[in-house]
């Protein structure tokens, strides 16, 4: 496999994911928008500066999404105590639930649409291998911090400012 390949799974495990997670009218999420609740999630109370640094996202695109994302409900904003100028984000106890109702929905029927045109072993064989890669990514919690996360944390480097957001709405 080469970086090219990896990059065109990538984007289609990505599809099979948004359509697993996503409502029938939700809007498409971006990547920099599911990395901002990501880390959000991971990091309740948590500043734009330091999103956007753990995220790799511009300041900018992180404020704008915020901002959005508050306007939907998805997001709470509270004054930093320490620093009234900055603004504390974390997600509403209902959306947390809302969320975990979908990461916990099957992939098997995603999957099958995705991959129409291969057996049903086949498919089976692909959800397998797809449980097998996400164990050997999982970083033990002894190779990593105490409290930190279960993943190593993702960057989105090659994100950019011009990237509109586009917020799923109830």
């Amino acid at each position: 496999m080469n970086a090219s390949q990896l990059h065109r799974l990538a984007r289609r495990l990505r599809e099979v994911a948004l359509a697993v997670t996503s409502e029938g009218d939700d809007e498409r999420v971006s990547a920099g928008e599911l990395a901002i609740v990501e880390d959000v999630a991971a990091h309740p109370a948590a500043a734009v500066g330091e999103i956007a640094a753990r995220t790799g996202l511009a300041q900018s695109l992180v404020s704008r999404t915020v901002a959005l994302m508050r306007e939907a409900g998805i997001f709470v904003t509270r004054p930093d105590p320490a620093d009234r100028r900055r603004s504390l984000v974390s997600i509403p106890p209902e959306q947390i639930a809302r969320f975990r109702d979908r990461a916990a929905r099957p992939i098997r029927p995603e999957l099958a649409r995705a991959l129409t045109w291969r057996t049903p072993a086949e498919r089976a064989r692909a959800e397998t291998l797809l449980a097998e890669l996400a164990a050997l990514f999982e970083v033990p919690r002894s190779q990593g911090a105490a409290d930190g996360p279960e993943h190593p944390p993702t960057t989105h480097e090659h994100t950019t400012d011009a990237d509109s957001p586009r917020i799923a709405r109830d």
